[in-house]
Order: structure tokens, then sequence, then C-alpha cells
């Protein structure tokens, strides 16, 4: 099989993924496989080659696309062994050299479907870098993006390393307390989902503490309350009980 199959293959898998009813179809006819093969074959002729070609960088993004978008809304549950952790590396990628923001955030709700499956998975997607790359999506000027970001990290959570990551960096603690201040519902809920998760860890739930967190979960309750009175939104009755799991868990560590 030459190159120019194999780009044209890389391009037509896209294309059929961006149909939501062929997804499954891909799962069952093992192209998850196939697509982590050509991605991992496009990676190292560029990796030996010591820098991007355009073709093979466009294969290369074509087949992270294609199995972005089966992430997004395949449960991961049907994967077939191995499959999802094959996955990790090429969303991954997308997050930081995607050559449009679309498929970054394709990414990284396919990245968030995989991150909602068990600590195990979660682990092993942090100790791979999603951690640290969704930490670089939070810095984007397109909210979207951020959202995605923020909403993957709270998925991320709930699991040993993340925990472990948490209690070294204070910054990461700031994130979710600047983002649940956000104008943005959603970035409010995935926020304060993300404090209500990690502070059942009471040394955690203390650094919240230190870091004025327990003042600001307070005046997101006071915001919230006022908003769910006056808006039929569910959103806001979804943050305010984020918020109320988060002070609980403080007030327990208190």
């Amino acid at each position: 099989m030459n190159e120019k199959m194999v780009e044209a293959m890389a391009f037509c898998f896209k294309k059929i993924a961006q149909d939501e009813a062929n997804r499954g179809l891909l799962v069952q006819q093992k192209g998850l496989r196939l697509l982590s093969e050509l991605y991992n074959l496009a990676a190292d002729i560029m990796d030996k080659h010591g820098g991007p070609d355009s073709k093979k960088g466009m294969w290369r993004e074509d087949c992270a696309v294609a199995l972005a978008r089966v992430a997004i809304t395949t449960n991961p549950a049907l994967y077939p062994t191995g499959s999802m952790y094959s996955m990790v590396r090429p969303l991954i990628w997308l997050f930081n050299d995607a050559s449009h923001e679309l498929h970054q955030f394709e990414a990284g709700l396919g990245l968030t479907n995989i991150a909602s499956t068990d600590t195990q998975v979660r682990d092993y997607l942090v100790m791979n870098g999603a951690w640290s790359a969704c930490i670089n999506l939070l810095a984007s000027e397109n909210q979207q993006i951020q959202r995605v970001g923020i909403e993957c990290m709270a998925n991320l959570v709930v699991c040993e390393k993340s925990f472990e990551r948490l209690k070294k960096s204070e910054q990461d603690i700031k994130l979710f307390l600047l983002f649940a201040k956000s104008d943005d519902l959603k970035c409010q809920m995935a926020a304060s989902g993300g404090l209500a998760m990690m502070s059942q860890d009471p040394d955690i739930a203390k650094e919240v503490v230190r870091l004025g967190g327990k003042k600001v979960l307070e005046e997101i309750k006071a915001n919230a309350s006022t908003a769910a009175a006056s808006s039929p939104d569910p959103s806001h009755q979804a943050v305010l009980a984020r918020v109320n799991v988060a002070l609980q868990y403080i007030q327990e560590c208190a």
C-alpha cells in the first residue's frame, strides 16, 4: 500500500466518521484499530524525519479527527479491548497540533467521554498527558474550547493521579475556582463539579479553603440561588447542587 492510498483512506475515514450513524459501524468493523495504526505510522514517519510533513501531517490529523468523532458519541464500553487506550495519543495530539479549532473541540469532547468511564482509565489519561493538555485548552480565546477543557478536567478529577497532582499544584485548584466564577453556565457547572469531587479529599479541601475557595463558593451559591429563583434554566440548580456538595465536604474538613 503506497502513501497516496493511505492518505486517501485517512481522508475517507474522517468523512465517514462525520456522520454519527457510521460511527458504531467503525467500532464494529475494527475501524478504530486501523485508524490508530495509520495515525501511528504517520507519527513515526514525521518523528523519523525530524519535522512535520504537510501531507503526512494531514493524514495524521485526518485519522485523529475520525477517532475523535467516534469517541464523542460512542459508549466507550463498546470499544474492542485496548482500543480506548490507543485513541488517547491521537486525541491529545489534536489538543496541541490540530490545524483547526473545530478539531481541538472534537478531540476535547471525545476525551471527555472517555474520561467518564472509570478511575483506571482516568489514571491512564492523566499519566499520558491529558490533564496538561486540557490546561492548554483553557488558554484558548475560544470559549467553547475553554469549556471543553474544564469539562474534561472535571471528568478526570476523581482518580489517584489527579488527586496527587492537585495536592502538589495550587495553580490547578485556582483554575477550577476561576472557571467556577465564569459567566458561562456550562463552565460553572463543570468547575463547581470538579471542586465538589476534589474536596472529598481532606487535604485538597483544606487547600481549597487556604486559596480562598470557601468564600468563592459561598458567593457562587448566593448568585446561583438568586438566579435559580428567577430563571427556569435548570443549569442554575445544577451549579447550586455542586457548590453545596463542595461546601459540605469543606465544612467536614474544617
